[in-house]
């Protein structure tokens, strides 16, 4: 069976991803930092629904680490085919928000190993069970592409992430692995309240803002992510998906 890694699948976009690419067949090495309890309920309902999953903490701070995860993930449900960098890096015990010139180096460190030194750490470790047809996928966020107020440090790992799938996608291509990310908008996600000292208003201004008219949930983005990691996006690489119900439009 075909396996896939997902960090930060214990919780929001990570955990719809992982119940999304059971339903299609994949076993689910669900990766999560510090809450066990959820990741141990994303296991259940999968496994109670005939799939195959088993639940790893690390730190995706920490390259050996998100070795270690592949290597153990593979060695316990098969072959890793698919790799999703989900991970936010929030709740870290790192605070992230800070104007650009007033967020300590350090955050900036962490954003950094979060979103590149992990996505760079998983593929390699995963790559040689990828070729012919392995899938990667990052999610990010379209704060990449404007001013969101304290969001300097996360939307500059981002930016860099972004540039590092555009880069695997070239390297990795002759031997048909494709290399995309998720671009999200506003989504209603326990995450938001690590970002946000009023959520609620966030999601209703977000919504107001976009022209379907609500914010996005964690499965609007899991099943883009789920697409790019099934055979019909076997012809994609290199890209970013904006999944933001069309709000980067106004």
């Amino acid at each position: 069976m075909r396996t896939a890694v997902i960090t930060g699948a214990g919780r929001g976009i990570g955990r719809a991803t992982a119940f999304a690419l059971a339903r299609d067949g994949y076993a689910v090495a669900v990766g999560y930092h510090r809450n066990a309890e959820s990741a141990a309920e994303v296991v259940d309902t999968i496994s109670r629904n005939g799939g195959r999953a088993a639940a790893f903490a690390l730190d995706v701070a920490d390259r050996d680490q998100c070795a270690e995860f592949v290597r153990a993930a593979g060695e316990q449900l098969g072959p890793v085919r698919a790799v999703v960098s989900n991970a936010t890096g929030f709740g870290s015990g790192s605070p992230s928000l800070g104007k650009a010139l007033e967020t300590p180096w350090h955050t900036y460190e962490r954003q950094f190993a979060t979103r590149v030194g992990s996505l760079l750490a998983l593929v390699a470790a995963a790559r040689p069970h990828l070729d012919g047809g392995g899938r990667v996928v990052t999610t990010v966020s379209t704060g990449t592409d404007r001013h969101v107020p304290g969001y300097a440090a996360i939307a500059a790992a981002m930016a860099a992430a972004e540039s590092v799938v555009r880069y695997l996608a070239v390297e990795l291509g002759r031997d048909g692995i494709t290399v995309n990310l998720v671009s999200g908008g506003v989504v209603a996600t326990d995450a938001l309240r690590d970002i946000s000292p009023d959520p609620e208003r966030l999601l209703a201004t977000a919504a107001r803002a976009t022209p379907l008219g609500r914010a996005g949930t964690p499965e609007d983005l899991a099943e883009v992510v789920a697409f790019l990691c099934g055979e019909g996006a076997g012809w994609i690489t290199g890209r970013s998906v904006v999944t933001d119900g069309g709000n980067s439009l106004r």
